[in-house]
């Protein structure tokens, strides 16, 4: 499951934006905010706003500024956001289009590469899911495949981000896998939802949700043939559903899936 990245990084790097931005007028620092009060709140005058900024810098940043590839990489995500909720064809188109310009203009050195990568391949997830166009998911796994490469390993924010990027390959070699009966893949995609569960900490917002998506990575397999992670599957659901919030979207659709695989469990004897 792909989730919003948090404030970027690429806020202020001259003593000139970082007066700004303590004043809430830098464009990309608004920007962010606006996009995570959208988040908490759902008010697509909030996602409107922080489109607006984020095209604003865009034209505030010059290309080789890191700030003008994280104004792409905002407007791919934001764009990405509007699809999401709308459901409008050209936001999708813009989404890719804005990440793949991050992608490419990102400079030399730029450490917010792989962020840019992984919002360029969560909107290609999207057009998978819309068109099943096999093209957009096998670029979206390369990419989170060379986002991994580029991540640093350790530890508190950095562990969290690449926990979170190891959930999204396997999310992306579940939907090719399962849809091609490729057990290499979903394979892969266990071993990476595996390495995303253990780099979540309990009590960690997202640790319910890795627990499902490690179930429906296994759940894959079973469909595929591999009964032996039948009983697994239906665990990680179970736990999951523990750990999800009583209003979490998700919910009715795990407790549908532990009635079911409680059920072939019985059917089978196991």
């Amino acid at each position: 499951m792909a989730r919003w990245f948090g404030r970027s990084r690429s806020r202020s790097y001259d003593k000139a934006g970082a007066a700004a931005e303590s004043e809430n007028l830098e464009p990309l620092g608004v920007s962010d905010d606006l996009r995570l009060a959208y988040g908490r709140t759902g008010d697509p005058k909030l996602l409107r706003g922080s489109l607006q900024a984020a095209e604003l810098a865009l034209q505030v940043y010059p290309v080789d500024d890191v700030r003008h590839a994280a104004a792409l990489s905002s407007l791919c995500m934001l764009h990405r956001l509007s699809w999401e909720r709308d459901r409008g064809a050209p936001d999708l188109i813009k989404a890719v289009d804005y990440g793949r310009q991050a992608v490419d203009k990102s400079p030399p050195g730029d450490s917010e590469l792989p962020r840019h990568m992984s919002s360029l391949a969560t909107a290609l997830q999207e057009v998978y899911d819309s068109t099943q166009d096999e093209e957009s998911i096998d670029e979206a796994i390369a990419l989170y495949r060379g986002c991994l490469e580029l991540m640093p390993t350790g530890g508190g924010s950095l562990g969290e981000q690449r926990a979170g990027q190891e959930s999204n390959l396997a999310n992306s070699l579940l939907r090719k896998g399962g849809k091609n009966g490729d057990s290499d893949l979903l394979n892969e995609a266990a071993e990476h939802a595996r390495a995303a569960l253990r780099d979540t900490p309990a009590g960690h917002p997202m640790h319910g949700v890795r627990l499902v998506n490690l179930g429906g990575v296994l759940f894959g397999l079973v469909k595929n043939g591999e009964l032996r992670h039948l009983v697994e599957a239906e665990e990680m659901y179970a736990f999951g559903l523990r750990e999800l919030p009583a209003r979490h979207p998700a919910r009715p659709g795990v407790e549908q899936t532990v009635a079911m695989l409680k059920g072939l469990r019985g059917q089978l004897g196991i």
